[in-house]
């Protein structure tokens, strides 16, 4: 699963981790099927009730604090098309349908749709090795397949490198062949960023084009014109942060996108030619109909069986809603989710700039709401006048450590996570990136009260106010160890 956080492209997610935090929102599948809903859900239409039902939701979230965009259609209608809060509060301009949004990791689902077409018309083999395009590849590295890449089950690691660096081709390919493996490739499932960049590079190759010009070429064949890297984007139209950076400042470093992004992450797009992307696809318009199957298909297990991946999207047989398909993605600003319940003709995606009512969350809201099922948004919380006090255990003391960290220096940063993350969570990014990230922790949630606090043999959740927000957010470690715990996953949000 593609838990959000804004750790997302560096830290590994907790396994199981589905956005759902309690409190929060409740509304997908898990909580249906745990209240009951065991037989399919009835297939609701456009209805004015319905329609109402959205608007109320919509209007909850808003008054909550959600900030972003949404999109809902059904059968290729728009039923609800709303944004919240200010895309660039310096201009005074609102989130509103013409609003430019970074999609981050559901760029993997335009690179799927891609390789697919490519795939399917011949262009290219699934069973393409690395070493058939590539020269000097390594040997762990030189059967890995086009398909074992689309799919997670090349091995690769989430990332090699930083999204914002001004790097070139070279030096990517450099960092992902020098990449220690993390299984045998075909052997097992690990999301990783560079397996889609790698097939991204696989395609220009094999075409003759840029990534980016060969998917806008497909896209404006039916009139898809606002999607893209740089030749698409419009700072007039895109989301800007508080501090003024828009999303070419703050997701690409201030420059056209480098390899540690293009075809895994990163791509901006708007609501509606989100809705009309997925709808395009769906019907086999806008790639061939064998080809949507073929990437649509439940190729690779994600774990435990209630979820698979195909080419750059995730496939679910709900026993509420049928056949799901979707795909979100984060990065430390911006974060989205674009969702097909395939069985009810409804498409949603939502796009948001904030943590707590990310777009997870939302989308549950609201496909609750479609289905008139129940649902709860609780407000914003307040800063806590009596911080919690830690208990005297090792998780106690590993959180108790964590947060004294966050106040000190970069030596005091790398000391933690030499000594406090397990091996595979030092493996998963080199030390300059590890350190760039609790960076980005400390700025957020350095010198903030700690708020809750509860700890299982697995793991250990507690709540930070985070002054940059206004608000409290939820840190889960997944824990490893004894005595000397170390942390093993970390999620925000």
């Amino acid at each position: 699963m593609k838990a959000l956080s804004f750790l997302t492209r560096v830290w590994p997610r907790l396994a199981g981790a589905t956005g759902l935090v309690p409190g929060l929102a409740v509304g997908l599948a898990l909580a249906f099927s745990a209240a009951g809903h065991t037989q399919a859900l009835d297939r609701i239409t456009a209805s004015d009730a319905a329609r109402e039902r959205l608007s109320e939701a919509f209007d909850a979230l808003e008054a909550a604090g959600f900030t972003g965009i949404v999109g809902i259609s059904q059968g290729g209608e728009t039923v609800l098309m709303r944004g919240a809060g200010m895309a660039d509060a310096q201009t005074g301009r609102p989130y509103g349908p013409d609003t430019q949004v970074d999609i981050g990791s559901v760029t993997k689902s335009y690179t799927g749709m891609l390789a697919a077409q490519l795939i399917s018309d011949g262009t290219l083999s699934a069973d393409l090795r690395l070493d058939e395009v590539f020269d000097n590849v390594p040997a762990d590295k030189a059967g890995i397949t086009l398909h074992q890449m689309l799919t997670h089950a090349a091995g690769f690691p989430g990332g090699v490198g930083d999204d914002l660096a001004e790097e070139d081709f070279d030096t990517f390919l450099a960092n992902a062949f020098a990449a220690p493996l993390r299984f045998e490739p075909g052997t097992d499932y690990y999301y990783s960023n560079v397996g889609y960049s790698l097939a991204a590079a696989i395609m220009e190759r094999a075409t003759g084009q840029s990534y980016e010009a060969l998917l806008r070429d497909r896209l404006m064949s039916v009139g898809i014109d606002h999607t893209g890297y740089h030749t698409a984007f419009d700072g007039e139209r895109a989301v800007h942060l508080e501090d003024g950076r828009d999303v070419a400042e703050a997701s690409w470093g201030g420059h056209p996108p480098n390899w540690n992004l293009i075809g895994n992450g990163g791509l901006v797009s708007t609501a509606p030619d989100m809705l009309a992307w997925r709808q395009a696809w769906s019907a086999g318009e806008l790639i061939s109909p064998q080809a949507r199957d073929l990437g649509q298909t439940p190729f690779q297990d994600e774990g435990g069986g209630a979820s698979h991946y195909g080419y750059g999207l995730v496939v679910e047989d709900d026993p509420a809603f049928g056949r799901v398909y979707w795909h979100n993605g984060g990065n430390p600003h911006f974060n989205a989710h674009w969702r097909e319940l395939a069985d009810h003709g409804l498409i949603l995606f939502v796009a948001a700039d904030q943590r707590r009512l990310n777009a997870d969350r939302v989308v549950d809201v609201l496909t609750a709401a479609w289905f008139d099922q129940p649902w709860r948004i609780d407000p914003r919380p307040a800063r806590s006048a009596t911080p919690v006090t830690l208990p005297d255990t090792p998780a106690g003391q590993l959180v108790a450590d964590f947060m004294a960290t966050l106040k000190g220096d970069a030596a005091a940063h790398q000391a933690f996570i030499e000594t406090r993350f397990t091996p595979d969570m030092l493996a998963y990014a080199d030390m300059d990136r590890h350190l760039a990230m609790f960076d980005q922790l400390a700025a957020d949630f350095g010198g903030g009260a700690l708020l809750g606090f509860n700890e299982t043999a697995t793991q250990v959740r507690f709540s930070v106010f985070a002054a940059t927000m206004g608000e409290s957010i939820p840190i889960t470690f997944d824990i490893a160890g004894d005595d000397a715990l170390r942390v093993a996953g970390l999620q925000i949000g």
